[in-house]
């Protein structure tokens, strides 16, 4: 099938040459929009709102209406919010953002008459007209793929006993990533005796401490030398694998390769490897994530947004607004190519579309399959390595 770019965030010319600007004097664009505006998670709500309204403000010349619906941050808000959503001629649906929100309502009458693009990465059990925007983790697995593939090079596998952290493993082996080992943990008192054991620790100090054992016996200058550099070791010898892939994030990714320090395996003896980390600022400047690696979006992209939120708004974006930004620009794309006027799940389905989170395309499953690139973080900074 030809492949088909709608290039987004462009000039004003450019806008006009795709014919944005034209066509959508033709007929209005209604996008409903279902976020917890009140409640638990209006601030999240209230965030995603301003990044649609501040892509529509930013788009020239489009005939797009966003009708906003709050479901106060619940289940029965959600029901109620898609009652009040059908009384308003609505094209297609943004949200809801919480996967427990759209579940309550896909048995609620007339569910299926509209199309849903949902901000989520869940990728189960998808109804058939809803669309999963977030970026998953099978788009993340196939960035570091390779990596994880390089010939000679042994892998293991650290993770906590979640569901989230099994769906991730049985992910990876059905895309053919082996590891020698697999180590899980229930909670955080569990990491530091887990991370021992895959490190081999006592065996390892042991060995050093028979070493010194028999050197201290010895009256040869090379040995007396060798005895000096030995004390001032934790260990001897290093591990049987070159690699450690974690799927944590914040804390946890900090308490967990902290710990492989504490027990002498660390970024000069093996590549940690990660989840997305948004480019978090605080694993700069630990020092034992030095050089780990993660897939993500373009750094190039993600400092532009943040830099027009905090010109805009004051504040640093988060996750669910990078995907926010481009959902818009989706839809008035899509929306302006077609001459009947009724949004299908087919309309998106195996084209590419490029955005600020990069080239993605919606696949048979309904699901956004995002192309990430690799970064490392060095000396401070992070680093694409692909």
């Amino acid at each position: 099938m030809k492949k088909i770019f709608f290039k987004f965030f462009l000039l004003f010319s450019t806008l006009l040459s795709l014919g944005f600007a034209a066509e959508s004097k033709n007929q209005e664009l209604r996008i409903g929009t279902i976020l917890p505006l009140t409640g638990d998670y209006q601030e999240i709500g209230n965030s995603v709102l301003k990044t649609f309204e501040l892509t529509l403000f930013e788009l020239p010349n489009v005939n797009v209406t966003l009708i906003p619906f709050d479901n106060q941050s619940s289940k029965g808000g959600t029901k109620f919010a898609f009652q009040e959503l059908q009384s308003q001629k609505i094209d297609i649906i943004l949200g809801p953002i919480f996967e427990e929100n759209l579940q309550s309502i896909i048995n609620v009458d007339n569910f299926s008459k509209y199309t849903f693009v949902s901000l989520s990465n869940n990728i189960s059990n998808l109804p058939e007209n809803v669309i999963s925007f977030g970026i998953n983790v099978n788009s993340q697995i196939l960035a570091f793929k390779k990596k994880l593939s390089e010939k000679k090079k042994d892998t293991i596998f650290f993770g906590d006993e979640t569901s989230f952290t099994q769906m991730v493993l049985k992910k990876m082996e059905l895309q053919q990533i082996k590891f020698g080992k697999k180590y899980r943990y229930q909670s955080f008192k569990e990491i530091s005796p887990k991370v021992r054991d895959a490190t081999s620790y006592d065996w390892r100090h042991k060995k050093l401490l028979d070493q010194i054992k028999i050197l201290k016996n010895s009256e040869d200058l090379k040995d007396i030398k060798k005895l000096k550099i030995l004390e001032q070791l934790d260990t001897l010898d290093g591990v049987s694998y070159e690699q450690v892939f974690i799927p944590a994030f914040d804390n946890e990714l900090i308490s967990v390769v902290s710990f492989f320090d504490y027990y002498d395996v660390n970024y000069n003896n093996v590549e940690f490897v990660t989840l997305n980390q948004w480019f978090n600022k605080t694993i700069l400047i630990e020092p034992s994530l030095q050089n780990i690696i993660f897939p993500s979006i373009s750094y190039k992209n993600f400092q532009e947004l943040n830099a027009k939120f905090r010109d805009n708004y004051n504040k640093e974006i988060s996750n669910i607004e990078i995907i926010a930004y481009d959902t818009i620009p989706l839809l008035v794309s899509i929306w302006n190519e077609k001459k009947d006027k009724i949004f299908t799940i087919q309309d998106f389905r195996n084209k590419e579309f490029k955005g600020k989170v990069g080239i993605f395309k919606i696949n048979q499953y309904n699901f956004a399959e995002h192309k990430l690139d690799l970064y490392q973080v060095k000396k401070g900074a992070f680093k694409k390595i692909n």
